[in-house]
């Protein structure tokens, strides 16, 4: 079942890999949904092909991270793809 997860809410994802993260060329099919008292945002994204593939983890981590501030209490799901 999916929750209210507002505009301004994908906003903020879009504004954190816009501003901080220059190495993905775009994010889509970014849906959150809740089972319970949990709460899930999920997306994928694509890194642009000029991204060495081996700076893919350092990079999700440091994106996994900012999330987690703006979203504490959610877990954050990403699904990545080389451009």
């Amino acid at each position: 079942m999916a929750f209210d997860f507002s505009d301004e809410y994908k906003e903020i994802v879009r504004n954190i890999l816009s501003d901080r993260f220059s190495q993905v060329s775009k994010i889509y099919d970014l849906k959150a949904r809740s089972k319970g008292e949990r709460k899930f945002l999920e997306f994928r994204l694509e890194f642009k092909k000029e991204t060495d593939p081996s700076e893919f983890p350092k990079i999700l981590g440091a994106l996994l991270d900012e999330l987690k501030q703006e979203f504490p209490y959610t877990e954050i799901i990403i699904y990545p793809n080389e451009g």
